[in-house]
């Protein structure tokens, strides 16, 4: 079991703990000397088991309908959530699906655009990924390889872009190549780079404006992602119509993200819930444990 893990669980443990003593279970579970009765015992025990049953199934359910935490693993969605983050998703938001199934049996809210969505990876649904929704369906999409930018025309504004960009400026991050050839991203103002490396190409950034929200994105000038585009059938490349009740993903971290570009569209049946708050990071380049904690990190999702 690897640390992420076994900080989750002992997080969880303590919790577990911390409500049992409140509701003075543990000290009525462990500590018989005052009774004497074995009938009352036996009953007391029995009402314990009962009630740690139900705060089971109620965990249980929160996290299997309403809320579910999860522990961001990539760099594709710098520069709003960073390696490290613990964050937790709302998977009411969206309603409530069968889990065998998939299909919503209580519907609630629709997707909009900017959403930050956890969904099962459609070519492989064992596996969870996390993107911001760009295209709704029916939407028209033009991907703009040059300039990394995004232009939409949806169904109510079809000759309308209703993506605005602004702000173009340089980031505090950069990435770098390491001996191996692997990359890595780093933030200038917080880490001290000790490794010996080819080179090192710093980020720009610019805002994304969209439902009149905004948020920043990361691209890198002077590359150009090798991955193959996605070709969706009777349409030019780099353009696509997001087909009924299907989404169209980004990460904000446009030269380091395998998205909808790359594969394709998420069905809603995929969608797990979305991203609303970081409730702890840390930092995953220091061994130093106070250090490892981002503080700064703990905020609402936009």
């Amino acid at each position: 079991m690897n640390k992420k893990k076994i900080f989750f669980l002992s997080i969880l443990l303590l919790g577990f703990i911390y409500l049992f003593k409140k509701m003075g279970i543990l000290n009525n579970f462990y500590f018989y000397k005052n009774i004497t009765n074995t009938y009352i015992k036996k009953k007391t025990w029995f009402k314990q088991i009962k009630f740690l049953i139900f705060i089971i199934l109620f965990f249980f359910t929160i996290r299997l309908f309403i809320y579910e935490p999860f522990y961001i693993l990539s760099d594709s969605m710098m520069p709003t959530l960073l390696s490290g983050d613990f964050i937790l998703v709302n998977k009411f938001i969206y309603g409530i699906k069968n889990p065998l199934s998939n299909q919503y049996f209580i519907k609630n809210k629709f997707p909009k655009r900017g959403d930050i969505v956890v969904f099962k990876f459609p070519k492989n649904i064992k596996i969870n990924y996390i993107k911001r929704i760009i295209g709704l369906p029916g939407d028209f999409i033009f991907y703009d390889k040059k300039n990394k930018q995004v232009v939409i025309y949806s169904k109510k504004h079809i000759k309308k872009n209703i993506i605005k960009y602004n702000n173009l400026q340089k980031s505090n991050f950069f990435q770098i190549l390491i001996n191996n050839n692997k990359k890595k991203n780093y933030d200038f103002n917080k880490n001290s780079i000790k490794h010996h490396f080819f080179g090192q190409l710093r980020f720009f950034q610019y805002t994304e404006n969209i439902n009149k929200s905004s948020n920043k994105i990361l691209f890198l000038p002077e590359i150009q992602n090798e991955l193959e585009i996605y070709k969706q059938k009777n349409f030019s490349k780099y353009t696509w119509l997001v087909p009924d009740e299907c989404y169209f993903v980004m990460g904000d971290n446009r030269d380091n993200s395998y998205d909808s570009r790359y594969w394709g569209f998420v069905n809603k049946k995929y969608l797990l819930g979305k991203a609303i708050f970081i409730w702890f990071s840390i930092k995953k380049n220091t061994n130093i444990p106070f250090i490892k904690i981002r503080f700064n990190r703990i905020h609402k999702i936009n």
